[in-house]
């Protein structure tokens, strides 16, 4: 990484930083507040210091990060004020600022996120407010859907077929937190009696409204009781309001409340203290109150949020709700859930990989290729022996976007599928492992690389030698000449070669099929000779190698 690389990502990381304080002090202060100006002004004056040696700062949008030239600047895996999170459950995969961005566009984008994150009935997504801002200097991309091109949707049970379009960003934000910090007046520490008196209080109050005011009272005390047992009789306490709540369908309330709950554990210093609120969050997730949450009729932003607020232990009711679910948008939303709480706790996906359900299994794939943790490899593993063909490409998939050395093995194994779909996902995949495709076989390269290189040049060598080639699909065929190509080098010439002629290796017509297929691989070799091939192939008679002629030359730099 060159000296301006490096200074462009520090700087864009400072950049991010600033903005995570300046969206604090924005829900914390009014907009005539110095202070809030302040805030304002230092984040304009890091983007001038970006802007003075670069025009566009183009950023990636991930779960918990925001990439810059593939560079994480910014990672958050809080669920309160984090934009990374915030941008990505609203499906916006790309986010663009430009050279000339001004004070008053920065507090607008800005406010936009405080407006979200301080709403508990959020109407608008972000996109909306965003369009109803009308800032210049910023532009952004959506994703539409999860499911590739080109994979089938009949009787699917997730969603139709999506792609990318720049746009406004889109979809409904599931609304992550928080409500405002508790009050940080002192209150003495509340006396046995006081605590009866409570709870009394409590159940009188159960059926009413002044019941949140019970609550607020129990939050404000538990930010100075000292007790470690008067404070777990307060959260439990508390945690009985939740409970009420999600019985009376009162899902904005509650997840009021545990907002709440998750400000007070960032603030107190103890394992003790923190651990009590945990164990109220876990019964806030519990398997009788999600399966409440999805029998009323609340608003979904208030489910969504609700559920993005649970601990590990809401994972596998969840999954069992996901494989329930008949509406579309309500599976995909889930999954954007599920992906958002399950980063660090892969192993709560091992029942859905075992569900009877060949559909669910496939949606826990592709929630575990989302969260990309090379965990969750050895659950993915087993996938590729299920029966149902749409399983095991997602199981590919899977692997393929977790891109790390654990799933070189399975994919090796999925080589051997009986389709060719699958095969040639997992060929594709494989691919990516071979870092010199410049270079000779013999050449540079880690020695697992080169090993990895061998073997893949030997497996699909003898199947492009093969009595069967020509009874594989195309797509199949073309991957096979092309990883010959990337991972044998000089060793593979005399085999394209020998297709590409009009009397290929056996002094025969080789079929205008794999003639194609050579000419893509020749492409790839990119030599002198190979070169030359190709151009001769551009005076064929068959417009389809002209045409795959053409592609090769083109993708080989050659004009």
């Amino acid at each position: 990484m060159d000296d301006v690389e490096e200074k462009d990502l520090i700087i864009a990381s400072d950049i991010f930083k600033a903005m995570t304080k300046t969206l604090k002090t924005f829900k914390a202060y009014l907009p005539n507040n110095p202070i809030y100006q302040k805030f304002a002004a230092e984040l304009l004056e890091k983007f001038n210091s970006f802007f003075a040696i670069n025009d566009t700062l183009p950023l990636a949008v991930e779960q918990f990060s925001l990439l810059f030239n593939g560079k994480e600047v910014f990672h958050n895996e809080e669920r309160t004020d984090n934009i990374a999170l915030m941008l990505f459950v609203d499906n916006i995969r790309e986010l663009c600022f430009y050279k000339g961005i001004t004070l008053d566009e920065l507090i607008s984008f800005v406010e936009v996120f405080k407006a979200v994150s301080e709403k508990q009935n959020l109407e608008d997504d972000i996109v909306t407010l965003l369009w109803e801002k009308n800032i210049e200097h910023i532009s952004y991309s959506v994703s539409e859907g999860f499911i590739e091109e080109g994979l089938s949707v009949e009787n699917d049970i997730f969603m139709e077929d999506g792609g990318d379009e720049r746009t406004p960003l889109g979809a409904t934000y599931i609304d992550i937190v928080m409500a405002p910090s508790v009050l940080d007046f002192k209150v003495d520490p509340v006396s046995d009696n006081e605590m009866e008196a409570l709870q009394l209080e409590m159940q009188r109050l159960e059926g009413d409204s002044l019941l949140y005011e019970a609550v607020e009272l129990f939050l404000e005390l538990m930010t100075t009781e000292k007790d470690i047992e008067g404070f777990r009789e307060l959260a439990r306490n508390v945690g009985k309001i939740i409970d009420i709540t999600v019985d009376k369908n009162s899902i904005g309330e509650a997840v009021e409340i545990i907002g709440r709950l998750r400000a007070i554990s960032e603030t107190e210093s103890t394992s003790e203290h923190k651990k009590i609120i945990d164990n109220v969050i876990d019964g806030a997730g519990s398997k009788d109150n999600i399966r409440k949450l999805f029998a009323g009729d609340e608003k979904p932003g208030n489910v969504q949020a609700y559920l993005l607020l649970l601990n590990k232990n809401a994972i596998s009711p969840l999954l069992n709700i996901l494989g329930e679910l008949e509406d579309r948008k309500g599976r995909k939303d889930l999954c954007n859930i599920l992906s958002a709480i399950g980063k660090q706790a892969i192993a709560e996906f091992e029942s859905g990989m075992y569900d009877d359900r060949w559909y669910l299994v496939r949606n826990t794939l592709m929630i575990l290729g989302i969260i990309k943790e090379p965990a969750a490899v050895k659950y993915i593993e087993g996938a590729l022996h299920h029966p149902e063909l749409r399983v095991r490409k997602e199981a590919v998939k899977a692997l393929e976007s977790i891109g790390s050395e654990e799933v070189k093995v399975p994919l090796m194994t999925a080589l051997k599928d009986n389709d060719a779909a699958v095969r040639t996902s997992a060929l594709k995949a494989l691919r990516k492992f071979v870092p010199f495709r410049d270079k000779s076989l013999t050449g540079s390269g880690d020695k697992k690389s080169l090993r990895l290189a061998t073997e893949l040049f030997e497996i699909v060598k003898e199947r492009v030698l093969g009595d069967d080639l020509q009874e594989r699909p195309f797509t199949e065929k073309r991957e096979l000449f092309e990883t010959l190509a990337e991972t044998g080098r000089e060793m593979a010439f005399p085999i394209l070669s020998g297709f590409f002629r009009k009397k290929g290796l056996f002094r025969r017509a080789e079929p205008e099929e794999l003639r194609a297929c050579a000419a893509y691989g020749l492409g790839i070799l990119g030599t002198k000779e190979s070169i030359a091939l190709v151009e001769k192939g551009m005076h064929s008679k068959e417009e389809f190698v002209r045409d795959v002629c053409k592609k090769a030359l083109v993708k080989a730099g050659v004009k």
